[in-house]
């Protein structure tokens, strides 16, 4: 009997999901209805183990709350907005039995952006883009915004963009997809270097002409007690390379280094690092509130 008990334990344990997946409380993005004000893509990153990558990634950034974090800031400031998390794989959509849900990658990103970018980015007063990502998803939304040059893109957020595991984790799901990509660069280049003012920078590390502004959070190099979204005293895993611009400047683009938060726990909520991020974009809020203000002088009725 005992033995029979101990079977079927280990049988629910097994078919138990390692992650449960909860939608974002801020209104999903709807592309069948009018234009909100500020429209929030993220992109989460590579799963730890005992996960599988990419089989097994997941929207972790709209589950844990770090796109609502993100999104109450512009609420606050009396925008409407609507978000879309995403996960790091390039299929349209893929599921785990690992994963409480059906997950949607890159190519469904890829999808949603352009019929945005077709529809309601043409409107007089289109609304403004916001890409937030974590890790390998940072460097899915650095390549994302690299082909899609003529979609303005308001601010990036950038928490750790890591290229580790690029080729091996996206290579074979890349090629299955044949030709979707057409003359636009493949993903697979999203790590490639280029040569900017005279050094090699990874096209991860480049914030690109359309994009406005950029946020860049860096986690900590040297052992520290861990802040309150936990993590390890000593970090496995950081970013150190600063973004800059084709030109070799840095205009636009401010930086974070989390002193007491590891590679993880800069994504959560509560965060040193979401806490800065939201410090500036509240201030960037403002900035969109004041040049909205001037539009409506010049022309009434938004």
């Amino acid at each position: 009997m005992t033995v029979l008990l101990l079977t079927l334990l280990l049988g629910l344990v097994a078919c138990t999901p390692l992650y449960v997946v909860h939608p974002a409380r801020t209104p999903a993005l709807n592309l069948q209805g009018p234009p909100p004000d500020v429209v929030i893509f993220s992109m989460s990153g590579r799963c730890g183990p005992p996960c599988l990558a990419p089989r097994d990634n997941w929207d972790y950034l709209g589950s844990r709350g770090t796109l609502d974090r993100l999104a109450d800031v512009f609420t606050a400031a009396g925008y409407r907005v609507q978000v879309s998390g995403y996960a790091s794989n390039a299929a349209a959509t893929f599921s785990s039995e690992y994963i409480g849900g059906p997950q949607r990658g890159y190519e469904a990103l890829r999808s949603d952006f352009a019929r945005v970018a077709q529809t309601w980015m043409k409107a007089a007063r289109p609304p403004r883009l916001v890409l937030l990502g974590h890790s390998q998803g940072s460097v899915w939304l650095h390549h994302l915004a690299r082909v899609h040059p003529y979609v303005p893109v308001a601010l990036q957020v950038d928490l750790d963009g890591i290229c580790v595991a690029w080729k091996s984790d996206f290579g074979e799901g890349i090629r299955e997809l044949g030709s979707v990509y057409g003359d636009e660069p493949s993903p697979l280049q999203a790590c490639d270097a280029f040569t900017v003012a005279g050094r090699t920078v990874g096209a991860k590390d480049i914030v690109w002409p359309n994009v406005a502004l950029d946020l860049e959070v860096q986690s900590k190099r040297l052992p520290a007690r861990p802040g309150v979204s936990g993590g390890w005293p000593v970090n496995y895993l950081f970013e150190v390379t600063p973004n800059v611009r084709l030109d070799g400047t840095r205009t636009g683009i401010e930086r974070f280094i989390s002193s007491r938060e590891d590679h993880s726990a800069i994504s959560f909520p509560n965060s040193d690092a979401l806490a800065w991020v939201a410090g500036k974009a509240a201030a960037i809020a403002q900035q969109w509130q004041a040049e909205d203000a001037r539009l409506d002088r010049i022309k009434p009725g938004r």
